[in-house]
């Protein structure tokens, strides 16, 4: 009987051992994994900027803007004189080069919240430009010039 109870307490030792010994394994070999850490490294943080007209403000964030690449442009329109979202807006990004022409023009689509939209803006090259929002609806047609996007 006393040989029966060591041989039983011995393996439940030894599978408690192994089962440490794995969790551990498994935490070690998870924590060195280098796709996830690669992926990470590569990616940008998004810009977020807060401007105010006397009427909207906007928050906005958008991914760094690279020069020939898609940026998407996530846009939270708020009307100030009742602090609603704005609704139903035709909002267009208008992209000039610094202090010159205009390079392009980007219909925002309406996003799934109300007051939220969406624009895909592509900047062909490299250097400084400015970004005009015209948010327009039933109550509201702002324009809002704003400097200061660097394409690389």
């Amino acid at each position: 009987m006393i040989g029966n109870f060591l041989l039983v307490k011995t393996t439940a030792r030894s599978r408690s051992t192994m089962l440490l010994g794995l969790t551990l394994a498994a935490m070690l070999f998870a924590a060195c994994g280098s796709s996830p850490k690669q992926e990470a490294e590569h990616e940008e943080e998004a810009i977020a900027r807060t401007e105010f007209t006397d009427r909207i403000e906007n928050f906005f964030e958008y991914d760094p803007l690279k020069a020939g690449q898609t940026s998407q442009f996530l846009i939270h329109l708020t009307d100030l004189t009742d602090g609603t979202p704005v609704e139903k807006a035709e909002v267009t990004l208008i992209t000039r080069a610094k202090g010159g022409a205009e390079v392009m023009q980007t219909k925002a689509r309406v996003g799934k919240v109300t007051g939220i939209y969406v624009a895909e803006v592509s900047i062909p090259s490299k250097g400084d430009y400015d970004i005009e929002f015209h948010v327009k609806n039933v109550k509201i047609d702002e324009r809002m010039a704003l400097t200061d996007f660097k394409v690389e």
